[in-house]
């Protein structure tokens, strides 16, 4: 990979990371039970990285699998990129799963 191209990468990285840090969906979390911890997301998933580092990517679209859906991390990335929220991006997810 050259480097323009992973310097492009790191900006898209950051700026989907701001957005995300503002989704108000994430903000209202009344609606959860409780945080999982890594671990457990990784035994969920069955995701076993064998010393390397934990692919955030590679989990959150196993995580959405698990969860029915048919979209990847780039899918969902994409989604919050172009105006949507992380509970739109689920609930269209799953209206699609059914």
């Amino acid at each position: 990979m050259n480097v323009s191209n992973r310097e492009q990468k790191q900006v898209r990285l950051k700026q989907f990371l701001k957005i995300l840090s503002e989704d108000p969906s994430l903000l209202n979390q009344d609606g959860f039970e409780e945080t999982r911890s890594l671990s457990e997301l990784l035994m969920f998933t069955g995701y076993l990285p064998r010393n390397e580092p934990v692919d955030m990517a590679e989990l959150v679209s196993l995580l959405l699998k698990k969860m029915g859906h048919e979209a990847g991390s780039d899918d969902m990335m994409e989604y919050i990129m172009n105006g949507g929220t992380v509970d739109d991006f689920i609930n269209t997810g799953r209206q699609e799963a059914t």
